[in-house]
C-alpha cells in the first residue's frame, strides 16, 4: 500500500512540475523605454538587436503607436525588402504562442515564420490588410515566401502555394494611418497550426486565454515537426508599420517568469492558453 501511495505522489508530483515547466514566456519585448517587462531582457527592446535577412530591410523605434506607446518601426518599403527578421535568441522554437500587437501605414502585409530551421524547412503565417484581405499559413518548402519576394511573386497569395487562406473578416478600405492597433497570435502545438487576428480593442487581454478570443480566423492540422527552429518578424513591403509589443513562450523555454514583474501577473492566463 505504501509503495502504491509513492507512486502515486511521484506521478502527481510529475505532472505538476510538466505542467509548470512546459509553459515559459521566451521573449517579451514591449519597446518602452526602460521597462522592466522585457524577457529575457532590455536588449530585446533595441532596434539594433534585430537584424533582417534582408539588409533592406530597416528598424527604429517610434513614439506614436495608437496607445501612445513606443513600437518598432519598419522604415522602408518596397517588394525587394520584404523578408524575415530572426527574434534575438529565440533560436528552439517549437510548440507555444506568437503574437503581436500591429498597427498599419500602408496596405501590405505582417506575420512571423516560426519552426524555420533553412531557407526551405519551417513556416509562414501572415496577416494581410487591404492589399490582401485575408490570413495565410503557408510553408517554406512550398515557396512561401523567399526574401526579397511579395507574396503574389511568389503565388502565396491566391496563388496555390499557400496551405491556407482565409479572409480576415476585418472588412475593407481599413484605416492606414497607425491609428488602430490589431492583435494577432499563433498558437502552434503539435501539427495544429491556430491564429487568432482582431483589432486589439476587442480582445479582452493580451494574455487572454485563446479560449475567449473565439475561434481562429485560420487553422492548419498538418504541420511537420521540424524540430526546434527560429521564430521571425516576417513582412512584405510593410512600409512604416509598427509592432507595439512582441510575445513568445513555449514548453521548455530557457526563461522563466519573474516573480517580481508585471508578466508575472499575466502568465496565468498565458500558460492556460494551451
Amino acid at each position: 500500500m505504501k509503495r502504491t501511495y509513492l507512486l502515486m505522489f511521484i506521478a502527481l508530483f510529475s505532472v505538476m512540475l510538466i505542467s509548470t515547466a512546459s509553459a515559459q514566456v521566451i521573449f517579451f519585448a514591449d519597446f518602452e523605454a526602460g521597462s522592466s517587462d522585457a524577457v529575457p531582457d532590455a536588449s530585446v527592446n533595441d532596434p539594433a538587436n534585430y537584424t533582417s535577412e534582408n539588409a533592406g530591410t530597416i528598424w527604429a523605434i517610434s513614439t506614436d503607436f495608437p496607445d501612445g506607446g513606443s513600437a518598432l518601426h519598419q522604415t522602408a518599403e518596397g517588394c525587394g525588402i520584404s523578408g524575415d527578421t530572426p527574434l534575438p535568441g529565440v533560436d528552439d522554437f517549437s510548440d507555444g504562442i506568437i503574437q503581436a500587437v500591429f498597427s498599419w501605414n500602408d496596405d501590405d502585409s505582417v506575420g512571423f515564420m516560426l519552426r524555420r530551421v533553412g531557407d526551405d524547412s519551417g513556416y509562414l503565417v501572415a496577416f494581410g490588410y487591404n492589399e490582401t484581405p485575408q490570413v495565410i499559413i503557408g510553408s517554406l518548402a512550398d515557396g512561401c515566401c523567399p526574401s526579397g519576394q511579395c507574396l503574389s511573386e511568389c503565388s502565396c497569395e491566391n496563388g496555390g502555394n499557400e496551405l491556407v487562406g482565409n479572409d480576415h473578416g476585418l472588412g475593407a478600405d481599413l484605416t492606414q494611418d497607425n491609428s488602430v492597433a490589431y492583435f494577432a497570435r499563433v498558437q502552434v502545438s503539435g501539427s495544429l497550426i491556430e491564429v487568432w487576428y482582431l483589432p486589439l480593442d476587442d480582445v479582452p487581454d493580451i494574455f487572454a486565454d485563446s479560449s475567449e478570443l473565439g475561434d481562429p480566423i485560420a487553422e492548419y492540422d498538418g504541420a511537420d515537426d521540424l524540430g526546434p527552429g527560429t521564430v521571425g518578424l516576417w513582412h512584405e513591403s510593410w512600409g512604416n508599420g509598427r509592432v507595439g509589443s512582441l510575445l513568445v513562450t513555449g514548453p521548455g523555454g530557457t526563461v522563466s517568469v519573474d516573480p517580481h514583474a508585471k508578466l508575472s501577473t499575466t502568465w496565468a492566463d498565458v500558460k492556460s492558453s494551451y
